[in-house]
């Protein structure tokens, strides 16, 4: 059943391609051609599949060219893509301003919810999405979403992006926390407090209740911290 999705997927890809690529007459037929070769090989950039809907503007090029995608830290809905020709001395580059589509598994919401919900398994899906202009962080993986909190209502099918969610802290200002610190392969315990609120991973203030020394800590779960000295 998942290879049949697959393939249908696929199948509406290819076929949203070969209609979004018209050939234009007044357009260099070998130079039309490489471009729908090149999207045809499905091009990823951030894990998702670059799908062509329109050319902005042709250049004025006789014959195929290369293409490829131009570095890309997020997934706009226009693209500058590069055509080469000729190496060396002779290799002359155009950029190419196109409209494409970006299309990924991501995971989606089930159904509407308000904010400030916490989100579990039951309102998630995996859908494949066009994620384009999408500002933040996108998943793959149900598991990494369970348990972050919606800072905004959303609608079925929503895209859960990182801009409208937020993990909940495991650890809150003035919770009483274990410090394991590490150094030259032997770890320590102590006790501590809390000085900010962290979720897991967070960098985090603590103060020893024993010295009270303040320490710069990395939040593990919600009750413990640790800290790593001496390059160990």
């Amino acid at each position: 059943m998942k290879t049949l999705a697959t393939f249908f997927v696929m199948l509406f890809m290819t076929q949203g391609l070969q209609a979004a690529t018209p050939v234009q007459p007044s357009i260099n037929i070998e130079l039309q051609k490489s471009l729908t070769a090149f999207f045809a090989a499905q091009p990823k950039a951030n894990g998702a599949i670059a799908k062509l809907v329109k050319v902005q503007h042709w250049p004025n090029i006789q014959g195929s060219v290369r293409w490829s995608l131009p570095n890309l830290r997020f997934l706009p809905k226009r693209v500058s893509l590069i055509a080469e020709q000729g190496h060396g001395k002779s290799l002359r580059r155009w950029y190419v301003s196109t409209q494409v589509r970006w299309v990924r598994q991501v995971v989606t919401m089930k159904h509407d919810i308000s904010a400030r919900t916490v989100l579990d398994r039951s309102m998630l899906q995996k859908e494949w999405k066009d994620i384009a202009g999408l500002r933040g962080q996108t998943w793959t993986d149900i598991n990494d979403v369970i348990g972050l909190k919606t800072l905004r209502n959303m609608r079925k099918n929503d895209v859960v992006v990182s801009s409208i969610v937020k993990r909940p802290p495991l650890i809150k200002r003035g919770d009483h926390v274990t410090i394991l610190v590490k150094t030259a392969g032997i770890q320590v315990r102590a006790e501590g407090i809390a000085l900010k609120s962290g979720s897991r991973g967070d960098r985090m203030l603590v103060q020893n209740i024993r010295s009270k020394q303040t320490l710069q800590s990395i939040v593990q779960d919600a009750h413990t911290v640790s800290i790593t000295m001496g390059g160990a």
